[in-house]
């Protein structure tokens, strides 16, 4: 299992935002921002967002945790802290 960087992982993260809305590839995103209101991303696409990521990084973030998830770097947290130790 590949050991990202924090910086790694807000990149792919961010690619991820990106796929889903394709409208925001020139958009700033930084840890700060609020996933649901700064990106537009509904609660739907929010969970594909988060499934995708837990697929991309072979993590697994358990649904109750997935309401308490509002901001780029709230997710990026619940990875980096199911990604193994490499």
């Amino acid at each position: 299992m590949k050991k990202y960087t924090r910086e790694e992982l807000k990149d792919i993260t961010i690619k991820l935002i990106h796929d889903f809305i394709p409208e925001l590839q020139d958009a700033e995103l930084d840890e700060d921002s609020t996933i649901n209101t700064d990106t537009n991303i509904d609660s739907l696409s929010l969970i594909m967002l988060v499934t995708k990521a837990e697929s991309t990084f072979d993590v697994r973030i358990p649904r109750r945790e997935w309401s308490k998830i509002t901001t780029l770097g709230e997710l990026l947290d619940k990875i980096e802290k199911r990604l193994p130790d490499a």
